[in-house]
């Protein structure tokens, strides 16, 4: 299985920064998989997430791992 992992910054300064994963991702088959859904759900994670008002995305990646609770 493969992760997505998201870094974002505050737009102001750009040295504050948060990685996340997706709360709701389930883990890719594969790096393809991953990387078409990447800014689909940066974009809405910056729509929806109070916590991240004032932040842009600037970087994504995706490396091995499983779903959340799993050992990588």
């Amino acid at each position: 299985m493969v992760q997505l992992l998201l870094t974002f910054c505050l737009a102001v300064s750009g040295t504050t920064c948060k990685t996340m994963r997706p709360p709701f991702e389930q883990g890719y088959p594969s790096l393809t998989a991953c990387s078409i859904s990447a800014q689909f759900i940066a974009a809405e994670m910056l729509r929806d997430r109070l916590d991240l008002q004032g932040y842009r995305l600037v970087r994504w990646r995706c490396g091995p791992g499983g779903p959340p609770g799993t050992s990588t």
